[in-house]
């Protein structure tokens, strides 16, 4: 029987995660709102076996996961050491050789064009005008060609997603699992922290094992813009207006 105790989760309304225990043994149920997030989460757990919690089990019926508790802590709550990054490195390029399964999802290309038709209608208002046009339209431009080393992807493959325990990395919330070029899963990490620690970078692409491509290192200059407005929209639309600054400076530092 599982009993669910006391609620752990972010309170961006996301989704719930708490605390709970199944068979004797300490568990996380994870309870989603959006159908979509439920089922990108479910693949990825069925996908990536290595260097995450458990799967135990599903109930459908009401968009929960329940997942073996792991040991560590937020990695978002730690320092941020070159070890930490060389480990986080090691865990995404594991998890981008994964070959996946059939996609129940659109295919990378796909889904961010439909990140585009939804975000940029968002962010007007909130950045300016001319700004919001020539990030529409270098996205767009760069979606019309190749997308270079397509993967599935975390999709928000960031510090706060991570459990450490001083020696090991395990990567949660995979509700973002997509199809999508594999270095886009370091866009986030390199407008919050890599620009200024590039220290990390280094540790963080040693743990990967290899360089971008040219391609890649295009594809993220470009893509960096767009990721940054959806992080603004996303704060802005969560209260969250110290994260709408920062990301106001990240696209102040990139156009400069």
């Amino acid at each position: 029987m599982l009993k669910i105790g006391e609620n752990i989760g972010w309170d961006h309304g996301e989704a719930q995660v708490f605390q709970a225990s199944w068979q004797g043994r300490p568990v996380i149920l994870k309870r989603h709102h959006q159908p979509r997030k439920y089922i990108r989460e479910v693949y990825g757990y069925h996908v990536w076996k290595q260097n995450l919690p458990e799967l135990l089990f599903t109930r459908s019926e009401h968009l929960e996961l329940v997942l073996s508790e792991e040991s560590g802590e937020c990695a978002l709550d730690l320092l941020s050491t070159e070890e930490l990054y060389k480990s986080a490195g090691v865990v995404l390029r594991q998890m981008h050789d994964t070959a996946p399964l059939g996609v129940p999802f659109s295919d990378g290309r796909g889904d961010l064009l439909d990140q585009v038709n939804r975000y940029i209608p968002r962010a007007a208002g909130l950045l300016d005008a001319s700004q919001i046009a020539t990030i529409e339209a270098r996205t767009r431009e760069l979606l019309n060609n190749a997308l270079p080393c397509p993967v599935l992807r975390h999709g928000d493959y960031t510090a706060r997603n991570w459990l450490w325990d001083g020696t090991k990395l395990t990567a949660i919330d995979l509700e973002h699992a997509r199809p999508g070029p594999a270095v886009l899963d370091i866009a986030k990490l390199n407008n919050a922290i890599f620009d200024q620690q590039p220290t990390l970078r280094a540790a963080f692409q040693e743990g990967y094992g290899r360089d971008w491509s040219d391609d890649e290192q295009h594809f993220l200059q470009v893509i960096r813009h767009f990721d940054a407005l959806t992080l603004a929209v996303w704060c802005h639309e969560h209260a969250d207006w110290a994260g709408v600054q920062r990301m106001r400076a990240v696209l102040e530092a990139l156009a400069s």
